[in-house]
């Protein structure tokens, strides 16, 4: 079964825009995790933002850690080229550092860790790519993908294009 692991990221602005449930159909199939750094991450943010909260209530995101000795040391590395200071990208690091170690797949959306992840070899697929593909799939219209960009962006994420943008990009981009 195909592992993937989630960063902050790509979760984020599913819960705030309320649709954790359509990220659950996208990625049905797969084992799907996050690593015990991200939960850190969206603890510290369920302050600012409430609905991060549902995050945790999720069954079928199941945490992982970071414990054996390869583990760490690709993270610290991913650390140290993230440039991560005070906390930040913490996230990141530790979720290319478990997908790389273990061979899963890394699903975020920060540009600089994708960017640094892929020269490493390592599988990274990003929010829009899962929209994507999910309308290949029939499991979203265009319509629909167009919407929920539009609600992810009004929740906070980034993304290359705007909902309405989204199909010109991808077919630009080689993905329809």
């Amino acid at each position: 079964m195909k592992v993937i692991i989630f960063d902050t990221s790509v979760l984020s602005p599913f819960a705030r825009a309320g649709r954790l449930g359509v990220l659950d159909s996208l990625t049905r199939g797969a084992r799907r995790c996050i690593t015990s750094h991200v939960e850190k991450e969206i603890e510290e943010g369920i302050s600012r933002h409430r609905k991060l909260s549902q995050i945790q209530k999720q069954g079928w995101l199941h945490a992982v850690r970071l414990e054996e000795s390869d583990e760490l040391k690709l993270f610290a590395a991913y650390v140290r080229r993230l440039g991560s200071k005070q906390s930040r990208n913490l996230g990141e690091a530790s979720v290319l550092a478990y997908a790389e170690v273990h061979g899963h797949v890394a699903i975020c959306d920060d540009e600089t860790a994708v960017r640094i992840a892929r020269s490493r070899g390592v599988e990274v697929r990003r929010t829009l790519a899962l929209m994507i593909e999910g309308v290949r799939k029939g499991m979203l219209t265009e319509a629909r993908a167009s919407r929920l960009l539009e609600e992810l962006v009004q929740a906070g994420g980034r993304y290359p294009c705007q909902g309405q943008e989204l199909f010109s990009w991808a077919r630009m981009k080689g993905l329809l």
